[in-house]
């Protein structure tokens, strides 16, 4: 059985991430977490840019938020997690404390069970104890997810386009 872990985007990841990012391009749909979109073609640059989002330098009033990619013991990149460090007015209504996406070939696979797992361990890490995570109501596949991590859902709502949304709470508990 393969071993999953969540380690920071390197500048060796390179062509892996090019390739995630034409392969879910191809596939269509939402291309999760929102940090993967601000590559346009220059590396280093977007690696620049998503350690100036950890470090929340230069993104105003937006929330700091640090991008992992999961793993497996070959080194794979199946998918991709955004820690939000804490919640504003916006990601608490949707978006929560995690944005996360399994790329298209490895769905079906009980990954995103996974990442959103290791994900929890990492905000423990940070200290966040009580983490919200959304998603779309008609998104039975991350419902399932979601609960499955011991998610509670609180209350449904509507994010800015109209897109009714599921909100859930997860306490870690140590």
């Amino acid at each position: 059985m393969n071993k999953h872990y969540l380690v920071k985007p390197m500048l060796s990841d390179e062509q892996a991430i090019i390739h995630l990012l034409e392969s879910w391009h191809a596939f269509g749909g939402r291309l999760n977490p929102g940090l993967l979109h601000s590559y346009a073609g220059d590396f280093s640059k977007w690696m620049q840019s998503i350690e100036d989002w950890s470090n929340g330098v230069g993104i105003g009033e937006d929330v700091p938020q640090t991008l992992y990619l999961l793993k497996n013991d070959q080194g794979t990149i199946l998918g991709a997690v955004a820690l939000r460090h804490y919640l504003n007015h916006t990601n608490s209504i949707d978006g929560g404390h995690i944005g996360y996406g399994i790329c298209p070939e490895f769905r079906g696979q009980g990954l995103g069970t996974v990442i959103l797992s290791l994900a929890l361990d990492k905000l423990l890490k940070m200290g966040i104890k009580k983490v919200l995570v959304t998603c779309d109501t008609d998104n039975v596949i991350s419902q399932k997810v979601i609960l499955r991590n011991n998610g509670i859902l609180e209350n449904q709502t509507v994010d800015e386009d109209g897109v009714p949304i599921n909100r859930y709470w997860i306490e870690i508990r140590t």
